[in-house]
């Protein structure tokens, strides 16, 4: 075929028209012709409307900052797009096209009236006065980037569509007898007793055969099976490291014991109650009533009429109060009375209910501590460059060991551990360091590379190498033969547990007192209820669904972890008209409005597949992608 293109091309005639084409591909520009720019195109169709990306590019910067106001600042573009955000807004922006589609088709008309109301009655647009302020709009206007002429459009649509849906949603009326029947299943309450058979509690089943051996551990592989291991070699710089050749100085001594001041010295507290009275005579009548031995509290507040709250002052210092009261109140015993006394703000009586003598430590005292504080801070210090110089060493193509060594910092290599730090014996693995990212970061490294030099908090920086992977392996029977056994008879007492109240519920069944029962089994009776079946706090699932299932008077059993309960039921009360059940006019308003809900998504659903919608991956794709979306983009 090429061939044959050469011996073509070779004539006079094709050499003139393949000329005439490179020209034109000069003057109207070759990449004009061939590339098709993402604002050109939609982002999705609905029937005869279009999406613009641009427009969908805006209504996804307006959901993601409403999501950031929400749950912070600290949602990455990536963590939206992986929450699915872009999709719920295109198929939001999708419905409202096929309602609007729908509305203009069917000619509902909105006026300028209806506009201007729905705009002036918005809050969001209100002034200090409660009223419509222009102003107050135009700012709105310009902080969303909404044209004025734009947003009016956008407001007119939205009334046609809630006409639209109005009509459905506000219309249907859930079946009175469903209502009823719904209020019942849901607020009904049942009380039952239940009495619990333990399968731990089980007579020892014996010794099983080889053959029942054989089925446990064939049947349960991954309670057999080892966890991946992985062989690690890490080098962690440590700032103890370097603590041993800094020695503190007094004046850094003294420096950590005034900037941790807080740790070592305490003030005294009191706990105090206060009267505050305007008039010295009246204060002085108060403070007789005390002596005469009357409660403080009720003195305060029948005689001074003051709340309780502004009584109680709570824990101070003595710098926490004015200084003549500061002075009458901490020169008393706890329990004593103190005043009155005069203040700017009155006449105080001051009654003292706890004193904390708080504590002073010496700096002496503390040497050890402090030094060790100073030490680790030059620690730190010096770490930094620690850890450039390492680096620079992985850097300069020296092995994980080899740099490790080349700051004093040898590495250490573990033959075996799994992702909880334990070996393949089960005891923690030897030479594990306490660095919580360790196994995270060596887990999620592939074999053979180091990792990057991962941050550890106070406790330095480590660097990790994946040496070798030891997959997951179904363990040898031999090895684990035990674990087997003991897994069969474990199995074993759960189904004689089951088997036990079966029987005990049969028994019950047939008319035995459920009282009796206490005495078959070294358990007691626990009463449920009464329950609804949505107070998943007061009993286990399994016992709620068992009671709810059961008749009057009959009994059944439930599972509850390797457990059963034997359940009997007592008795059914309908709904009551108290307080704490809904009514069934609420319920029927309620119901109506999920009818509602449903008939609307019906409708939309049905419009959007009498439209049809398409919906341009490679454009939306574009739009999501972390980053400011640029229209004139190539696609």
């Amino acid at each position: 075929m090429l061939q044959a293109i050469r011996s073509k091309t070779a004539s006079i005639v094709v050499k003139a028209l393949a000329g005439l084409l490179i020209i034109s591909f000069a003057a109207w520009g070759i990449e004009d012709i061939l590339i098709t720019r993402a604002s050109e195109l939609s982002v999705a169709s609905v029937g005869s409307h279009d999406i613009d990306p641009v427009e969908f590019d805006y209504e996804l910067s307006r959901e993601t900052q409403r999501l950031r106001q929400s749950f912070g600042s600290a949602l990455s573009e990536e963590q939206l797009v992986g929450l699915g955000i872009g999709n719920a807004v295109l198929q939001r922006m999708i419905n409202d096209a096929a309602l609007a589609e729908k509305a203009e088709s069917l000619g509902l008309l909105v006026s300028d009236d209806q506009v201007t109301r729905a705009i002036q009655s918005d809050e969001t647009f209100q002034g200090f006065d409660g009223k419509f302020s222009r102003t107050r709009f135009n700012e709105v206007m310009r902080a969303n980037g909404f044209p004025e002429q734009v947003y009016i459009e956008r407001v007119r649509a939205d009334i046609a569509l809630r006409q639209l849906v109005g009509a459905v949603d506000h219309s249907p009326a859930a079946p009175r007898k469903m209502t009823e029947m719904l209020r019942s299943f849901r607020f009904e309450k049942r009380t039952a007793e239940t009495l619990l058979i333990s399968a731990s509690d089980q007579a020892d089943p014996g010794t099983p055969t080889d053959e029942q051996i054989n089925k446990v551990y064939d049947d349960q592989p991954q309670r057999f099976t080892a966890p991946e291991y992985r062989k690690i070699t890490y080098v962690h710089l440590d700032p103890k490291l370097l603590m041993d050749d800094v020695a503190a100085t007094p004046e850094e001594l003294q420096a950590a014991y005034d900037a941790n001041a807080q740790s070592f010295i305490k003030p005294e507290q009191r706990t105090i109650q206060q009267i505050v009275l305007t008039d010295e005579a009246k204060a002085t009548e108060a403070a007789q009533m005390l002596l005469q031995g009357q409660d403080f509290m009720k003195v305060a507040t029948d005689f001074a009429e003051m709340e309780p709250a502004a009584v109680n002052l709570g824990s101070v210092t003595r710098e926490g109060l004015l200084p003549d009261l500061a002075a009458a109140a901490f020169e008393v015993d706890s329990g004593s009375i103190a005043g009155p006394v005069k203040s700017p703000l009155g006449w105080h009586i001051l009654k003292v209910t706890e004193i904390d003598k708080g504590f002073t430590k010496s700096l002496d005292e503390v040497r050890d501590q402090l030094a060790e504080i100073v030490k680790r801070e030059h620690a730190i210090d010096g770490l930094y460059d620690l850890s450039t110089r390492f680096e620079d060493q992985i850097g300069g193509g020296a092995t994980l060991e080899e740099a490790g060594a080349s700051v004093g910092s040898p590495a250490v290599t573990i033959e075996a551990v799994d992702r909880d730090g334990k070996a393949p014996g089960g005891a923690a693995a030897a030479g594990l360091p306490d660095l919580a990212s360790l196994l995270p970061v060596a887990f999620a490294a592939e074999q053979g590379i180091e990792s990057e030099l991962t941050e550890a908090g106070d406790k330095g920086f480590f660097m990790v190498r994946v040496d070798n992977v030891i997959a997951p392996a179904l363990k040898p029977l031999a090895d684990v033969r035990e674990e087997v056994i003991a897994a069969w008879k474990e199995q074993q007492r759960i189904k004689s547990a089951e088997a036990q109240a079966k029987e005990l519920a049969q028994l019950v069944d047939g008319g035995t007192d459920f009282k009796t029962l206490a005495g078959i089994v070294p358990a007691s009776i626990e009463t449920v209820g009464p329950i609804t079946r949505g107070d998943r706090d007061k009993a286990s699932s399994s016992v709620i669904a068992k009671v709810f299932e059961l008749q009057p008077n009959k009994a059944g059993i439930a599972r509850i972890g390797d457990d059963y309960a034997v359940v009997h039921l007592l008795d059914v009360n309908a709904p009551s008209d108290g307080s704490d059940t809904m009514s069934v006019t609420e319920m029927d308003g309620l119901l109506d409005q999920d009818v509602g809900r449903d008939l609307s998504a019906q409708m939309i659903e049905a419009m959007r597949s009498e439209l049809g919608v398409e919906i341009n991956q490679r454009v939306y794709n574009a739009v999501i992608k972390p980053g400011r979306f640029d229209p004139n983009q190539p696609l």
